[in-house]
C-alpha cells in the first residue's frame, strides 16, 4: 500500500494512460517507470485491459525493458496454462527473484514442497523489491501455507527493500486466511508507522468488527475519519454499525441517506440506501429508490435482490430487462439464486427467478429439481402435473434418480387427483430406483421416500376413492394454513 501522495501521483498516470488509448499510437508517450507503475495499479485493480495495452505500449517504446519483460512474465502467469510455461521457457536465462517466484507459482507444488521451494529461493537472493515482495506473500498463501509465512517474517522483513509493503501483504493475506489476530497485528504497526493513513485505520475496523471488538472498530473507524471525513468505504462501516444499535440507528439512517446524494451512480450506495429506507419503515421512499436504482443499474443483480426481498411489484418485466442486461445467463447462477430466495422463505420471488431463465433462455433447464421443489412447497399442482405431463415423452421422467423429486411428483399426482397416473409414477420409481445411495443425505432421503411410497399404496389398496385433498405427509400444507388461519 502506498501513501496518498504516491496514490494521488499514479491515479493521475492512469488516467492519462487511459486517455492516451483514445488517441492514434504515435502520439502516446510514457517513461518506463510509469508504464511499470500503471501495470501495478492495473493489476491492483484486476483491469487485465490497462495491463495488456500498457505491455503494448512498451514493447513499442521500451523493447529492451527488464522491468516490462517481468512484467509481461506476470501477466502470463495470470493467463496460466501453456502460456506461462512457454513464455518462462523461453526465457530460461533469467534469474531475477521475479523470475523465480513465476517459475514457482508456474509449478504450484504443495506442503512442505512449497515451503523448501519458497526457503530455497529466498536464500539465493540478497533483495526483494516492492512487486516481487508483493508476488511472493500472494503466491505463498495461494499455495497454502500462509503458516510458513508467519514463521519466516523475520526472515522476510530482512530482505525486502521497503517493509510496510511486506506489512501490508501479510495482513492482505492473514485477512484471506482468516487471521485476523495476526492481520490486526501488522495494521497496528503500519497505523504506528504512518498514523495519517486512513485506508489502514478502516482495514484495522474491520478486523476487529470480526473479531467482534466493537469498540475498538468503531474506535479505529473514528481516526480513518478523522484522517479522511469523505471516506466512502469508512462511512459505510460506520453506517453499518451504527444502524445495528437501536439508539444509533437514525444516526446509521443519516449516513446512508448524505452517502446517496453524494454517490448517485454508486449501485452499491444505492442499493443499500434503499434497504435502510425499508428497514427503518419508510415503504415510499424505498420502492422509489429501488426503482430508481432498477431503472440505472438493469444488470446488477444485488439491487433486484432487494427489490424481490422489498415487494416492488412488476417483477415479471423487470426480471426479463434483468436478464437482458445481464451476462449471468448460466443456468446454475439462477437456479443458486432462486435457492437462496427459497431459503429465506420467499417462495413467490424463487418461482419467478426460474420462469424467467426458462422464458428467456434459449434452451430449457437441464435440472428441474429447484423449480419442481417451488411449486411442491406452493402446492400448485395444477402447473406440477402440467410438468410432469409437458416431459411425459422424454427418454428419462423429470424426477429420474432423486428419491425426493418421485416423492413430490407422486404426490403431485395424488393432490391433483391423477389416481391413474400414481401407478406410472410408482412404476417408473421401481423401474429407475432411487439413485446412487452414496452419503447419509441419500440414503435419509431413501427411507423417507420409501416409507411415505408404501404408505400411499397401502392406502390406494385400501380405498381406491379415498379423498387426498387433505393429504400432506409432510406437513407442509397443513402448516401453511396455520399460520394464515
Amino acid at each position: 500500500m502506498i501513501d496518498d501522495e504516491n496514490d494521488s501521483r499514479r491515479n493521475e498516470i492512469v488516467e492519462r494512460f487511459r486517455e492516451s488509448l483514445k488517441k492514434p499510437v504515435s502520439e502516446r508517450y510514457f517513461d518506463e517507470d510509469e508504464l511499470v507503475d500503471i501495470f501495478d495499479f492495473a493489476g491492483d485493480m484486476s483491469d487485465d485491459y490497462i495491463k495488456m495495452e500498457v505491455l503494448l505500449c512498451g514493447a513499442r517504446l521500451y523493447p529492451d525493458s527488464a522491468l516490462l519483460k517481468e512484467r509481461r512474465a506476470i501477466f502470463y502467469s495470470f493467463l496460466g496454462g501453456e502460456a506461462v510455461s512457454n513464455y518462462l521457457d523461453d526465457n530460461e536465462a533469467e534469474n531475477a527473484p521475479l523470475w523465480e517466484i513465476m517459475r514457482l507459482r508456474a509449478r504450484a507444488p504443495q506442503g512442505k514442497d512449497a515451503e523448501r521451494a519458497l526457503k530455497y529461493l529466498l536464500d539465493g537472493v540478497e533483495r526483494l523489491d516492492d512487486e516481487a515482495v508483493i508476488q511472493l506473500v500472494e503466491l505463498a498463501s495461494q499455495l497454502g501455507v500462509y503458516d510458513w509465512l508467519v514463521a519466516n517474517e523475520k526472515l522476510l522483513r530482512g530482505k525486502a527493500e521497503y517493509a510496510p509493503i511486506l506489512i501490508y501483504e501479510l495482513a492482505v493475506v492473514s485477512e484471506l486466511n482468516h487471521e485476523y489476530d495476526n492481520a490486526v497485528r501488522y495494521l497496528e504497526e503500519l497505523t504506528e508507522a504512518e498514523p495519517f493513513n486512513a485506508y489502514y485505520w478502516y482495514m484495522l475496523a474491520q478486523d476487529f468488527e470480526l473479531l467482534d471488538k466493537r469498540d475498538r472498530a468503531m474506535a479505529a473507524l473514528d481516526y480513518s475519519l478523522a484522517i479522511d471525513p469523505d471516506g466512502k468505504e469508512a462511512l459505510q462501516m460506520r453506517a453499518r454499525m451504527l444502524l445495528g444499535g437501536e439508539d444509533t440507528a437514525e444516526e446509521g439512517a443519516e449516513i446512508v441517506r448524505r452517502l446517496a446524494e453524494k454517490y448517485p451512480d454508486d449501485p452499491e450506495v444505492q442499493r443499500v440506501s434503499a434497504y435502510v429506507a425499508f428497514a427503518t419503515g419508510n415503504l415510499a421512499e424505498s420502492r422509489e429508490r429501488i426503482r430508481n436504482c432498477l431503472e440505472r443499474f438493469p444488470g446488477d443483480r444485488a439491487v433486484l435482490s432487494n427489490a424481490l426481498a422489498t415487494g416492488i411489484g412488476d417483477m415479471v418485466d423487470i426480471l426479463d430487462r434483468f436478464y437482458d442486461s445481464t451476462d449471468e445467463r448460466d443456468e446454475n447462477t439462477w437456479l443458486d439464486w432462486a435457492e437462496d430466495l427459497m431459503e429465506i422463505g420467499a417462495l413467490s420471488e424463487a418461482r419467478m427467478v426460474i420462469e424467467t431463465y426458462m422464458r428467456k433462455s434459449a434452451t430449457p433447464p437441464e435440472d428441474w429439481s429447484v423449480y419442481v421443489d417451488v411449486l411442491f412447497q406452493q402446492g400448485d399442482f395444477m402447473r406440477l402435473n402440467e410438468l410432469l405431463d409437458e416431459h411425459a415423452g422424454d427418454e428419462y421422467p423429470i424426477y429420474d434418480g432423486s428419491p425426493s423429486m418421485m416423492l413430490m411428483c407422486l404426490i403431485a399426482r395424488l393432490k391433483a387427483g391423477r389416481i391413474a397416473d400414481v401407478a406410472k409414477t410408482v412404476a417408473d420409481l421401481h423401474a429407475y430406483g432411487y439413485g446412487t445411495i452414496a452419503t447419509t443425505s441419500d440414503r435419509l432421503s431413501y427411507i423417507c421416500a420409501e416409507a411415505v411410497v408404501r404408505e400411499i399404496e397401502a392406502r390406494l389398496k385400501s380405498n381406491k376413492n379415498a379423498d387426498w385433498s387433505e393429504y400432506d405427509p409432510l406437513g407442509l400444507w397443513s402448516g401453511q394454513r396455520d399460520r394464515e388461519d
